[in-house]
């Protein structure tokens, strides 16, 4: 009798360890699916542009979930008279601005402002792309915008200095990166544009915007482009 009270006894205490390592293995399953899935929301950072909360299911959200605003896809020229698009690097954190090589005012000290951020942030070169959009694509042609690079001394090959359709550029700095830029026969080289520079993630959600000629801004975006690099 009292080998089989033993017996049971032994069994409940191995039922009880049996359920809490279950219960432990799915929250760690849970927890490092959660981690893989959600770090990139859980990064406390904000989200720019317009927001919309879903109402009706689908396969991809759930009712009210939040749409963050999403940079459209676009393809464009480089320096290198190389086609690059959104797509091919959709996975990794970028940080863009918008310029002319011809600017006789704020694009020289802008893009002097982007190479220190560029360097400060060499090490995460291959989850990182800089990109600078022109506006007066038809004088920035690839040789032109090679010539600009060497004149500034860039040599970081993430960093892609690209031309297309006018505008198509100016649409997609307002509606897009949420930055102005756009033709203007006012302003000194006939074009008017923004000096921030803005951080995206990998999923094309803006994470910040940042005045590119400010020191201590500039000091945040690496700041905050390292939480992101970190949490990839």
């Amino acid at each position: 009798m009292q080998e089989r009270k033993d017996q049971k006894t032994q069994q409940k205490k191995n039922s009880k360890s049996l359920f809490f390592f279950l219960i432990l293995s799915l929250f760690v399953f849970q927890s490092s699916c959660t981690s893989d899935k959600e770090k990139q929301k859980q990064v406390d950072l904000p989200f720019y542009g317009h927001h919309d909360v879903v109402y009706q299911a689908t396969e991809e959200y759930e009712v009210g979930d939040t749409v963050y605003h999403t940079v459209p896809q676009w393809e464009y020229l480089t320096h290198d008279s190389v086609l690059l698009n959104s797509k091919s690097i959709e996975n990794k954190i970028w940080i863009a601005d918008f310029f002319f090589s011809y600017c006789p005012t704020i694009c020289p000290p802008m893009t002097k402002a982007m190479r220190g951020v560029s360097d400060s942030l060499s090490a995460y070169q291959k989850d990182l792309a800089f990109l600078s959009f022109s506006i007066d694509p038809d004088r920035d042609t690839p040789s032109r915008l090679r010539l600009y690079r060497e004149r500034h001394e860039i040599t970081a090959d993430n960093w892609y200095f690209l031309a297309g359709d006018e505008a198509e550029t100016h649409a997609l700095g307002i509606d897009g990166f949420q930055l102005f830029a756009n033709a203007d026969e006012q302003a000194p080289g006939g074009f008017a544009h923004s000096s921030n520079f803005v951080l995206i993630d990998e999923n094309q959600h803006i994470r910040g915007i940042y005045d590119g000629l400010d020191p201590d801004s500039r000091k945040q975006l690496i700041k905050d482009a390292k939480l992101l690099l970190n949490a990839k």
